[in-house]
């Protein structure tokens, strides 16, 4: 049995029991009046006398069943509380159960989609670190939202925006990479957003793209993105930078490991033309 449920148990029967007591008490003041009322009874009265009045509850006894009645509210609340608790996990083990079956939980998948774009890069480094340890341990909600990021445009989109790039690239490159230190990550949101100030300065973001004689957008592209990847790369320790260099092509452009637009790289980047992607 679950931690919570064992609480919800013990909460519901300690209010039982002081409710119970609560009642055991009333009774036997009952008792104890209904006695006096015998005793009374049996007594010759000589003379009319006025009736007797109903013995009520002592001070001390009267303050006893006050405090039993708070502590049975705030038990009550308490109950309450975790009934909510515990229905919230029920929720959630009904959706891991789904993407147990293998059924996508499209909430969620929607839900980081329109999430900020740090969030959103956080969620792609995720995924890029599980698809190159074998991808064997992915779900099928993030099989659902690496397919819903590759055919999304408002990823290349972002380029035109550089703060909102860099907040995605360096969260994306953390996560990915599996940086602990907040301000080597910083540093490398440093780089990237003056690489992408200067990009859309001088046309370079992939919204401004020509879409004929692209040779000379591809060189200077080219070449803003190796400096600023080997500014990142230089941030790294050995290790970090052989991680990194096997999850991004640079730190320009969006690699979810779905495959890249070749066209935005010069020729023979990839190797030669007709070698494999």
């Amino acid at each position: 049995m679950k931690a919570g449920n064992i609480a919800l148990l013990v909460v519901v029967a300690a209010a039982v029991v002081l409710i119970l007591l609560q009642r055991a008490a009333v009774r036997r003041v009952r008792s104890e009046n209904a006695q006096l009322r015998q005793q009374l009874a049996a007594v010759p009265e000589p003379a009319p006398v006025a009736a007797a009045p109903e013995p009520a509850l002592s001070s001390a006894e009267h303050s006893e069943l006050l405090r039993l009645r708070g502590q049975v509210s705030q038990l009550r609340r308490e109950r309450d509380d975790l009934a909510r608790r515990l229905g919230a996990q029920t929720n959630l083990a009904s959706r891991l159960a789904t993407v147990a079956q293998g059924v996508p939980d499209h909430a969620w998948v929607e839900q980081i989609l329109n999430s900020p774009p740090a969030q959103q890069g956080a969620a792609a480094g995720a995924l890029r670190r599980k698809m190159l340890s074998g991808g064997k341990d992915l779900t099928a909600s993030e099989l659902a939202l690496r397919d819903a990021f590759a055919q999304r445009d408002n990823i290349n989109i972002i380029e035109k925006a550089p703060s909102a790039f860099a907040d995605f690239q360096s969260a994306f490159i953390e996560s990915a990479v599996g940086l602990t230190d907040p301000e080597k990550t910083r540093q490398i949101h440093d780089v990237i957003l003056k690489t992408y100030e200067r990009a859309v300065a001088n046309g370079l973001d992939i919204p401004s793209k020509p879409e004929a004689g692209t040779d000379q957008w591809v060189t200077q592209r080219h070449q803003l993105d190796r400096r600023a990847t080997s500014a990142v790369q230089n941030l790294l320790t050995p290790e970090e930078r052989q991680a990194f260099d096997r999850a991004f092509l640079g730190v320009m452009g969006i690699d979810l490991g779905t495959g890249v637009d070749k066209s935005n790289y010069p020729r023979g980047f990839f190797g030669p033309p007709d070698s494999p992607p």
